[in-house]
């Protein structure tokens, strides 16, 4: 039996704030599987050192000795089927969604592509823009930033007030800088994917500023499909950024002016060095597909089962 875990697993301190039979329950629950697969080497380390610290289980080389089990603990990166997103990329729905953003679109294009979930900074990521915009006049006019959210969880008052908090950062940018028709920040909270898919293609820019991601597909997605030579800007906390850190430009999620800084940076750079880092994702995604990451796991179960056969 596989269980594969898509949350950020956290070191052991992060579950200090739980009940220790709580902690010990998730953690023994989970060795009840032959294989436990995360996306990143750094939550599985995390989980690892859980297992070693709540259980008092013996860990080695990847595996986990409890109770007379042993469970494989892996480390496997999601991704997605390249040659379907692609085909999406090219169907009706998001070609019209491309012709209408580029009929209004500015000379650059700084995008995010989020649900307004908490983890997703994106107050944080609105706050940092207004600080570029402060920093770089220069930018007044040329720039907008594109915000294509997706209602999450409404039924929950925190995040009902979070989403009012998302509208009140991308106003209190519109109402500072905003000058001769040109609105530096356009925020839309709907559920649609054809315009998703449309801006990746058409994006110079796209920030994903996680505090924590297990993966955060849309840091494959997007550069997979875009058509701009357009610059990932991404949180090291993000799960994707272990496989993609040698492309993109890194941000601190808790570093505002960091994150203004990284923002500026990536809208001036130049054109082949955009186009270098756009590839080398587009390589590292299409290498590592949907296909791949299914096989390895599939693997990993294989090796498990016949190693309690023998």
């Amino acid at each position: 039996m596989l269980h594969f875990v898509h949350i950020p697993w956290q070191e052991p301190a992060a579950w200090l704030g739980l009940p220790e039979r709580v902690r010990v329950a998730i953690h023994d629950g989970l060795l009840a599987n032959d294989v436990v697969g995360l996306h990143t080497e750094r939550w599985r380390r995390a989980f690892l050192d859980c297992c070693e610290a709540f259980l008092d289980a013996r860990v080695d080389a990847g595996a986990v000795e409890h109770e007379g089990r042993v469970t494989r603990v892996n480390a496997r990166p999601i991704s997605l089927d390249p040659a379907e997103f692609r085909a999406l990329a090219t169907s009706g729905p998001v070609l019209e969604a491309e012709r209408r953003l580029v009929a209004e679109r500015p000379e650059l294009l700084v995008l995010r592509v989020d649900r307004t979930d908490p983890s997703k900074n994106i107050v944080r990521g609105f706050e940092a823009y207004g600080l570029l915009l402060e920093r770089h006049p220069e930018l007044h006019g040329r720039v907008r930033f594109l915000a294509l959210l997706d209602p999450s969880r409404q039924d929950i008052p925190e995040y009902v007030e979070h989403a009012a908090a998302i509208e009140r950062a991308a106003s209190a940018v519109n109402e500072r800088f905003g000058r001769n028709g040109w609105e530096p920040v356009v925020l839309r909270v709907e559920d649609d994917f054809a315009a998703s898919v449309a801006a990746y293609k058409q994006y110079d820019v796209l920030l994903v500023n996680a505090v924590f991601d297990g993966l955060n597909l849309v840091a494959k997605e997007a550069p997979l499909v875009n058509e701009r030579d357009g610059v990932l800007v991404l949180s090291a906390n993000a799960g994707a950024h272990e496989e993609l850190g040698a492309w993109v430009v890194t941000i601190d999620p808790f570093d505002v002016e960091g994150q203004a800084a990284a923002l500026g940076e990536a809208l001036a750079m130049p054109v082949e060095e955009r186009r270098r880092r756009l590839e080398g994702i587009r390589a590292q995604v299409v290498e590592h597909d949907l296909a791949a990451w299914l096989a390895a796991q599939l693997a990993d179960l294989d090796a498990a089962t016949s190693t309690i056969g023998a």
